[in-house]
């Protein structure tokens, strides 16, 4: 945990759990996974309402924030690496901030010394809070970045193999955790908001205007998700598209062999009708003048198609 002295202007470092005994004081108190064995003896000795009580050992599935008589707990859900959310509770008073996660989100590798290096960074509950949040959102921009990574590569993918039918499955879950996803940050702009409000006791004025200006980013979250939802809708129907287009290119090919075959077809079952007085039946080169006729025939068409442009790369006219 840490400690700001309002007299000394420092921040020091203890290794006990327990809030601060003076007016004078200011107390950061972390839990994560790896010290979560000294939360049942810490909470065992707070005196707070039931309702904050359960909350901070509990946590919500939904950014929320309550606010008691003599404290606030504050739910918050940071985006994992993986795109799953790791929940974060914290319990706030006038003169310490107890948080709690439940995956280790290197809260304290990331705060303690930047708390350390400048003491003002903890002068108030609220500017505590602020780098919190501050911490967290930017870790949600980073996955931002991320996403819009995949999303492109998606995009590349449709280019390259159309038909691959693992591309509107990977949409269809894309769209399900960008929709998980959105419903998580806008609560949790939700619950800034209200914390920077001035019915907010546990801020001050410099505090709340700390936090207001973290509603910038969470805005470029929330557009950015939408964003992408948008990206994969038009993903998903270029791939329709493509594959429609594709589809035509073989029709037209398969439709085009046929026309250039038919008049050939026409000619075999002319010849071969076995009449009597067909004076090309008895000719020396009848057989040869046949395949010459039928070849220049599919030839003369083949030509024409190509001519008009509906086949190869012919010119149009």
């Amino acid at each position: 945990m840490l400690i700001y002295s309002t007299r000394n202007n420092t921040v020091t470092k203890k290794d006990e759990f327990s809030l601060p005994t003076s007016n004078e004081e200011i107390a950061w108190i972390h839990f994560h996974p790896t010290n979560s064995d000294q939360f049942d003896h810490f909470i065992s000795s707070l005196d707070i309402h039931p309702l904050a009580l359960k909350g901070l050992k509990e946590y919500s599935d939904i950014p929320k924030i309550d606010v008691f008589k003599n404290e606030a707990i504050i739910s918050l859900i940071a985006i994992q690496q993986d795109y799953t959310e790791a929940k974060i509770t914290i319990l706030v008073g006038h003169n310490y901030v107890v948080s709690k996660v439940e995956n280790d989100l290197h809260l304290a590798k990331n705060l303690e010394q930047p708390f350390m290096d400048h003491p003002e960074s903890m002068s108030h509950v609220g500017m505590i809070l602020f780098h919190i949040f501050d911490q967290t959102i930017s870790q949600d921009l980073e996955i931002i970045d991320q996403i819009a990574d995949e999303i492109q590569s998606l995009e590349k993918k449709v280019f390259k193999d159309p038909f691959e039918n693992k591309i509107a499955r990977s949409v269809y879950r894309w769209k399900a955790t960008l929709h998980q996803l959105r419903q998580t940050i806008e609560a949790q702009e939700d619950v800034m908001e209200t914390m920077s409000s001035e019915k907010f006791p546990y801020n001050n004025e410099e505090s709340r205007y700390f936090i207001e200006s973290l509603s910038n980013n969470y805005a470029r979250v929330i557009n950015g998700l939408d964003t992408f939802k948008e990206s994969l809708n038009s993903i998903f129907n270029l791939q329709m598209t493509l594959k429609a287009d594709h589809s035509n290119a073989i029709m037209k090919t398969l439709t085009l062999v046929s026309v250039i075959f038919l008049p050939m077809t026409f000619l075999a079952g002319l010849y071969g009708m076995n009449f009597e007085k067909m004076p090309e039946l008895k000719w020396n080169y009848g057989y040869l003048y046949a395949l010459i006729l039928m070849l220049l025939t599919g030839l003369s068409i083949a030509l024409f198609f190509r001519r008009k442009g509906w086949w190869g790369k012919g010119n149009d006219y």
